[in-house]
């Protein structure tokens, strides 16, 4: 019987490939992986990190600043004066000293603190909030397309594997049925073309299956990189079909302004474009700071009449600084800033809408692919019926192997409509999840 098929050299490699995995991974544990080993996500935590750590009072100026100043300085210089003697003769003396020198010693510790700035202190404060805000929001938004991206890659892979169940088993009967035709070739019941189209039907299921074996691999090497695990990482992946519950609209859009991670930010960066016009009108203010300081002071003198001078005490006041004039920038300041805020109320409206239509047209292809699962359930049986009837006239020699190859890619094809489409419809359930924020 050297006529049987051989099995291709792809079979073969996916045939050992599938004996060797044993592991299993799920779409919790892919997501769950993601948040732990995402880089981009871990990119993000650290910017939320850096915003944190930049909240504190110290960095909006609402806190004294204690200095400690110190200096000291030699001079040796020529040195003339005219000293007045306010006499007829002589009127004015003269004293030259070729080598004066003077020495300075100077040590202060200094309390600086602004007493009212036009309230800009709290309002640098509130922006450092309004950033922290931003990053955290960023990295919810990352977080949940992170999720979005490894459930649908996770699903399309669960398609492709469902697939390749399908073709092996298509290979297996093909291969049953090549033997048998080449059975009833011997026997002279069938002429040389049924054999032909017989091997050529296993040879289209082979190819076929190694296309999807090559696909499935590629898909897991995007996966795995998303995942943190290495690119040639082999598993099956497990799928539990759980149909969604159903939302009415006016829910969906309430679930989804008061979750949606984009939203979210869109409004956070609202609110930061009104602080920071709150900050920018504020230096049309007056500043008033108060200072405190204890120091020491030594002079040496040889050429002045005080020899040497030395002071040790302390000095307190308050200072006053208004601005009237600094070339327009304020007001310029003031006019971006608005500019600013604005933009980003244009932002926050078009966000709302974007994510808003992009939810009801998922509601509604999910309500689209939920009737095609159904109707397409409905007439499964139909065809695992009349495929299990050609295949019983087939081996009672009623039928031809073309009706049965008709049959059989009959049910497979629905079968795979099936798998697809229950992908599908987790697929657009969990992007909707991600749309109400609920994945996170």
């Amino acid at each position: 019987m050297k006529k049987i098929i051989i099995v291709s050299l792809a079979l073969i490699t996916w045939m050992s490939a599938k004996a060797q995995i044993d592991e299993t991974l799920s779409l919790e544990q892919a997501i769950a992986l993601a948040l732990e080993n995402n880089q981009a996500l871990k990119i993000e935590q650290r910017r939320l990190d850096i915003a944190t750590n930049n909240v504190f009072p110290g960095n909006a100026g609402l806190v004294p600043t204690i200095s400690l100043i110190g200096n000291a300085s030699y001079q040796n210089s020529d040195t003339e004066a005219l000293i007045r003697t306010f006499q007829d003769n002589p009127s004015t003396v003269a004293i030259n000293d070729n080598a004066a020198a003077t020495t300075t010693y100077t040590a202060v510790l200094q309390a600086d603190y602004v007493l009212l700035g036009g309230f800009s202190g709290r309002y640098q404060y509130r922006l450092l909030q309004d950033q922290k805000d931003l990053a955290y929001f960023q990295q919810q938004a990352t977080i949940n397309q992170t999720i979005v991206n490894v459930a649908d890659l996770f699903l399309e892979i669960a398609k492709l594997q469902r697939q390749e169940e399908l073709l092996t088993q298509n290979v297996e009967i093909g291969e049953d049925r090549l033997k048998k035709v080449e059975d009833q070739f011997s026997f002279g019941r069938v002429t040389g073309l049924a054999v032909l189209n017989a091997k050529t039907d296993l040879n289209q299921d082979q190819s076929l299956l190694d296309r999807v074996f090559v696909a499935k691999n590629n898909l897991k090497r995007d996966l795995n990189f998303l995942i943190g695990l290495p690119a040639e990482k082999r598993y099956r992946v497990t799928v539990s079909y759980k149909p969604p519950s159903a939302m009415s609209i006016d829910a969906l859009k309430q679930e989804v302004k008061a979750g949606n991670p984009n939203i979210q930010l869109s409004n956070a960066g609202m609110i930061l474009a009104d602080n920071q016009l709150k900050l920018n009108t504020a230096q049309r203010l007056p500043v008033i700071s108060a200072f405190a300081n204890y120091g020491y002071f030594n002079q040496e003198n040889d050429f002045q009449q005080l020899a040497e001078l030395q002071t040790l005490g302390y000095t307190v006041g308050v200072g006053l600084r208004y601005n009237l004039f600094n070339g327009g920038k304020t007001n310029r300041g003031i006019q971006s800033a608005k500019l600013n805020r604005e933009i980003s109320q244009f932002e926050q409206q078009q966000t709302e809408d974007r994510v808003l239509a992009d939810a009801i047209k998922e509601q509604n292809n999910l309500e689209l692919l939920q009737s095609q699962l159904k109707r397409d359930e409905e007439n499964i049986s139909t065809f695992r019926e009349s495929y299990s009837r050609t295949e019983e006239r087939y081996y009672n020699g009623k039928a031809t192997s073309l009706d049965l190859r008709d049959a059989q890619n009959a049910l497979r094809n629905a079968e795979i409509i099936i798998s697809n489409l229950q992908a599908d419809i987790m697929k657009s359930s969990l992007r909707l999840e991600a749309l109400k924020g609920a994945l996170i």
